[in-house]
């Protein structure tokens, strides 16, 4: 009661954010690990309480929240012991574990930011701690990685939210600017002049690793911890999405347009990309490359056109990425654990061996195919919805967009059946030792995939509203027969004899 009754809202946010940094930093350096990882899970789950309790965030905000605490806190239990299997750090030296919770906390601020000032002062932090997780392994390949990040990401965005900053002092002044609520931004940016319209996409643009400036991404991604992939690939490049979203109704025609041809690039240019590489996180890098061109093409259709079905995409699509990519980077992390190698030509018989990885695998690569009755499902769906209903306004235009998204699928289905063969392929072992990671790595990874199917129900109904209810019911009981289906997969592991099976060579 004084926590709600003495402070004003915006103290109370910073206070709770404050406690949450002291309970995390605290959680880290516990010799216990049952007891580290009930004091994450419960820090988490109180700052998820206390944003939607005592905050009043807009729909945003909310939304892009839940997928940070999620992915945050599953990759803060998943770093617990990936750090002491990879790199030996004893309990007193959680240097990647601390990492990991800041950045996911950073980025949560951004997100639920109240106002300008703190939206800009989170970002720029998020920033500075994701540079550090892409250069945590001391090595010539990571800094160089880590440079390309500063200079083709995080320039060309502080860029932008400097023009940002820019446009609204000379409308409002620089006082009531950095105290602009979020939700009040599209408002005071319209109308946008153009120059300053495509300097903010090409920024923003940049951090979600949207052509011509998304070089920057492979690299950083495949070289960082997986954990710390997991939230670059499955958060980070969201804050770029949440921009450009903040930024569309005030956006031109003419500078949409430019965003729907670049978007169209990227889901080309990532898709090929992702198909041709043999390393399964740069698989997975290329792969965010796509699914961010898919997104921002939604985001282009909606501001172009105005179409509530082509936001519904968007959203629905940022949520299905977040948790299938943030759980196939911790998947690779198992892997690499499991066997030291990433390669996939080298692989291909896992499944015998890692039977909770291979089955949290599957599920995520379902997801990102689009198979009911994943969020993917509903991501994918609601995407060809809306280039159908732009096909039926603007057949030209309508025809190229659903060539893109058929393109994107189709390429998705190609490099998601190559990450598989690492499972399921038929290579024979070539020497490689296996290790069985711990148990708190494999189970962080299986719920984290799990979430792809736990969290359409609810995302369904948060953005397409109550009349789904229906929808949302026949959904949960799909997903009760895929479970089932799931669970005989993974028994089913258990029981396979040494003889080739499902295209699987004897290891």
């Amino acid at each position: 009661m004084i926590f709600a009754t003495s402070f004003d809202p915006y103290q109370r946010y910073l206070l709770s954010m404050a406690l949450a940094t002291i309970s995390l930093a605290i959680s880290n350096f516990v010799p216990s690990r049952t007891v580290s990882t009930l004091l994450k899970i419960a820090t988490y789950l109180g700052l998820g309480i206390a944003l939607y309790t005592y905050f009043s965030p807009d729909f945003l905000s909310k939304f892009f929240a839940l997928l940070t605490l999620a992915v945050g806190c599953l990759a803060s239990i998943y770093a617990h012991d990936y750090e002491v299997e990879k790199y030996g750090s004893p309990p007193s030296r959680r240097s990647l574990n601390l990492l990991i919770d800041l950045f996911a906390l950073s980025m949560l601020i951004v997100f639920t930011a109240p106002n300008l000032l703190t939206f800009v002062a989170s970002w720029i932090l998020a920033e500075i701690v994701g540079f550090l997780a892409i250069v945590y392994e001391p090595s010539r390949r990571n800094l160089i990685a880590g440079l390309r990040y500063l200079l083709v990401s995080m320039i060309p965005a502080d860029v932008a939210l400097i023009s940002l900053l820019a446009v609204c002092s000379s409308r409002i002044g620089i006082e009531a600017t950095l105290r602009l609520p979020m939700h009040l931004l599209d408002d005071v940016l319209q109308p946008l002049p153009t120059i300053l319209g495509v300097a903010m996409v090409l920024g923003f643009g940049a951090k979600a690793a949207i052509a011509p400036l998304h070089f920057w991404l492979p690299e950083a991604h495949a070289l960082a911890p997986a954990p710390a992939s997991s939230l670059l690939s499955g958060i980070m490049v969201k804050m770029g999405i949440y921009a450009m979203l903040r930024i569309a109704p005030a956006l031109g025609s003419d500078v949409l347009t430019m965003l729907a041809i670049l978007a169209c690039a990227t889901i080309a240019y990532g898709g090929l990309a992702a198909v041709a590489q043999s390393d399964a996180k740069k698989l997975l890098a290329y792969s965010t490359i796509e699914n961010c061109g898919l997104i921002a093409l939604a985001i282009a259709i909606y501001g172009l056109y105005g179409m509530g079905t082509a936001l519904v995409a968007a959203l629905t699509m940022c949520g299905a990425h977040a948790m299938f990519k943030a759980s196939l980077f911790m998947n690779s992390g198992i892997v690499e654990l499991s066997t030291h190698t990433r390669e996939i030509p080298r692989l291909g018989y896992l499944s015998r061996y890692l039977r909770v990885p291979s089955t949290s695998a599957t599920i995520a690569v379902l997801t990102l195919f689009g198979a009911p009755p994943t969020l993917g499902f509903i991501a994918k769906l609601t995407l060809f919805l809306a280039a159908l209903e732009l096909l039926y306004l603007h057949p030209w235009v309508g025809i190229a967009a659903l060539v893109f998204v058929a393109l994107g699928s189709a390429l998705a289905v190609c490099y998601g059946v190559k990450y598989l063969s690492m499972y399921w392929g038929s290579s024979p072992r070539n020497g490689v030792e296996i290790h069985r990671p711990s148990k708190l790595v494999e189970l962080s990874e299986l719920f984290t995939s799990l979430l792809c199917l736990a969290l359409a129900p609810p995302i369904y109904a948060m953005v397409g509203g109550v009349a789904t209810w229906l929808w949302v019911a026949l959904l949960a009981f799909a997903q009760i027969v895929f479970g089932l289906s799931m669970l005989y997969l993974y028994t089913r592991l258990s029981t396979v004899s040494e003889e080739p099976w499902l295209g699987g060579a004897a290891p």
